[in-house]
């Protein structure tokens, strides 16, 4: 990274990143963003999983539910080469493309030897910068102008994301994660810590439940590629039925199906294959 990216790196208490996704209050705009996204680096390879809820924060007020909320894949895969990217935050960042779809679109262009944390933390957070600080700026413009204005609230409060960047090169694994809103930061995670994101209204679950610990949460003793993909599905699927008893099934934030990424070196897939969006 540049000299100026490496002042804004950050470490987090025993590898823990608990990034959570923001999340909107206010009952009557019907605006709540959130995710779940777990990833898990081993020596030569990294699991990633997420949720497949999303909420658009960018709704216009008077639209109805169905253009507001729905089922869509968290994780870019690079079309060839062994790179994963789950995101957490906003589900469009313009009008034009879904926010997955744009990462895809960034990342297709790497080959190998552009396969390395610095590279891709560069060619991405100029990108999603620019486009978080319009959305960030737009609402602080509105809320000058009514200060309770209740969507520009959530607009600026969601208006943020964060990445799980897995790949695999020379047959070593990596995992790190950008956070972008008005600054960002960025770190590279080792085995076997890992990295994750989650809605507030599940910091409890995670932080006091049976996945309080890193060694838990992450599955320190697991080696395996079955078993990890297991642990992380599990994890995720936990967080989504323990929210699903919080909001009594109403205002969800998280949902299935839930996908899980392995990337190794034969490349980045669904395990079992994702289902269909």
């Amino acid at each position: 990274m540049t000299q100026r990216a490496g002042r804004r790196l950050t470490s987090l208490i025993l590898g823990l990143v608990c990034l959570a996704a923001a999340t909107g209050a206010h009952a009557k705009s019907q605006l709540l963003t959130g995710t779940i996204i777990l990833g898990v680096p081993r020596s030569d390879f990294v699991v990633v999983g997420a949720d497949r809820l999303w909420t658009n924060a960018l709704a216009k007020p008077g639209d109805p539910p169905w253009e507001r909320q729905g089922p869509q894949r968290k994780i870019a895969l690079h079309p060839s080469l062994p790179l994963a990217i789950a995101t957490a935050g906003l589900a469009t960042l313009d009008a034009e493309q879904d926010t997955v779809s744009y990462i895809r679109e960034l990342i297709t262009p790497l080959d190998v030897s552009r396969l390395d944390l610095d590279t891709i933390v560069e060619l991405l957070r100029p990108h999603l910068h620019e486009k978080i600080l319009a959305l960030r700026d737009s609402a602080r413009r509105a809320l000058a102008a009514n200060p309770a204005d209740a969507d520009a609230k959530i607009r600026l409060q969601a208006a943020r994301q964060t990445l799980l960047i897995a790949y695999v090169t020379a047959g070593r694994a990596s995992l790190g994660w950008v956070q972008v809103d008005d600054e960002w930061k960025a770190k590279r995670e080792t085995p076997p810590h890992g990295a994750v994101a989650w809605p507030t209204s599940l910091d409890q679950f995670y932080r006091t439940g049976s996945f309080a610990s890193t060694s838990k949460l992450f599955g320190y003793a697991i080696t395996d590629r079955a078993g990890l993909v297991q642990h992380v599905r599990h994890v995720i699927e936990a967080g989504i039925r323990e929210e699903a008893r919080l909001h009594q099934g109403q205002n969800r934030q998280v949902g299935g199906p839930v996908d899980v990424v392995l990337v190794d070196a034969k490349g980045a897939r669904c395990v079992p294959a994702c289902p269909p969006p």
